[in-house]
């Protein structure tokens, strides 16, 4: 069996790209062959994935939101031209196509190969809070589309938990296959650079909040701010980190905030940064914030609890549902109140943390993601046959 992996970038490595490099990584420890094609793909992607075989366009593409503006969401129509020229390219050597992040579903029409689509989450303009009456117009022939396409050349749908099976069932009416991605436990369980973090972001005595992901409204940094405030005279030394990618105007909305309520000295930007510095934040915070509305996000809460450390989640994330389900963390909306019963009762929830580290370290595992995947794959090539 031949593997085609389709993901719109590689640009930088969040979630996603976590996952296609390590279902591409995995698949090859099993002997099946695969290549991953995008977009673009950074120096830093390209180091962690210096293994793999990754296929890009001569064009040179940036990474960039398509939802902020009209003109912008209408640039997503060369991505689809040069997506699926590549993918035109490749397609015949190999038996199945798994397509990841869109436009990524929409590029398979006609090439008479087995599609699975792994849906992390469900095509949206998420980073656009206030839609312009364009953009609203827009949307709205999108999902037309985008319905038409995933019911007429999708095979078979994946997701990772029950939360987005339902949103694949309520935009799509079909049912999809239930497989939770992986978490790197060992990597972020350990950790040899704390000390130097703290010095880098002068956090010495903190009692420190943290929230990853790319600056987002999906994100939602904003109710982690906002909490840091309500909480700023009540918890000692309380800080707030927040570790992603600044994205405009989300970026300066924050900003604009913080110096408003004087919280210049109370919370620290980092931008985009390496994993293992990540991985330090892990390990010097205190609690690890996700407000998160509906997109992205699943890794994260996970990789905190390999770090020992109590989470917050909001209810609307995918990973919530599990997190729940095992009593592995906190899942609330009111999040200043989360907080709050968590300093007050910290070694409660530092045990309930290391519970939540052995099961995922588990229960949640690459390899199980990929052999789960390699069946999906295989029942995808044998129904095709038969028709």
């Amino acid at each position: 069996m031949k593997i085609l992996i389709v993901n719109r970038y590689m640009s930088i490595y969040g979630g996603a790209e976590t996952v296609v490099r390590e279902l591409a990584a995995n698949l090859k420890n099993l002997g099946v062959k695969n290549l991953i094609i995008a977009l673009n793909i950074s120096e830093e992607v390209k180091r962690n994935c210096r293994s793999l075989d990754i296929a890009t366009p001569e064009e040179e593409f940036t990474y960039k939101f398509r939802s902020t503006n009209f003109v912008s969401s209408l640039g997503i129509v060369r991505e689809i031209r040069a997506l699926r020229a590549l993918v035109k390219k490749y397609a015949s050597e190999f038996d199945l196509i798994n397509v990841h992040n869109f436009p990524a579903e929409w590029i398979t029409a006609g090439l008479n190969k087995p599609v699975v689509w792994m849906c992390n989450e469900i095509p949206d303009f998420y980073n656009n809070p206030e839609p312009s009456l364009a953009i609203k117009l827009l949307r709205s022939f999108g999902i037309v589309v985008d319905k038409f396409m995933v019911n007429k050349f999708i095979d078979t749908i994946c997701v990772a938990d029950e939360f987005n099976a339902q949103r694949v069932f309520e935009r799509y009416g079909l049912s999809s296959s239930k497989v939770n991605y992986g978490i790197e436990c060992g990597f972020f369980s350990k950790d040899n650079k704390s000390e130097e973090i703290i010095k880098k972001y002068k956090l010495e005595g903190s009692f420190l909040l943290l929230q990853v992901g790319m600056l987002s409204p999906e994100k939602d940094q904003l109710k982690s701010v906002r909490a840091l405030d309500a909480l700023k005279d009540e918890i000692p030394n309380i800080k707030l980190v927040l570790a992603g990618r600044p994205e405009s105007p989300y970026d300066s909305l924050l900003e604009d905030y913080i110096v408003k309520r004087g919280l210049e000295k109370l919370v620290i930007f980092t931008g985009h940064i390496p994993k293992d510095e990540v991985r330090s934040l892990y390990h010097i915070s205190k609690i690890a914030l996700f407000p998160v509305k509906t997109q992205g996000g699943w890794l994260s809460p996970f990789e905190a609890l390999c770090a020992g450390k109590p989470i917050v989640t909001s209810s609307t994330m995918g990973a919530a549902s599990i997190i729940k389900k095992e009593d592995i963390g906190v899942v609330s909306d009111g999040l200043v109140t989360a907080i709050r019963d968590i300093y007050n009762k910290y070694d409660f929830y530092l045990a309930m943390a290391e519970r939540g580290r052995l099961w995922v370290k588990n229960n949640l595992t690459w390899e199980s993601f990929t052999k789960k995947m390699v069946k999906i794959f295989e029942e995808a090539l044998y129904n095709r046959r038969k028709v």
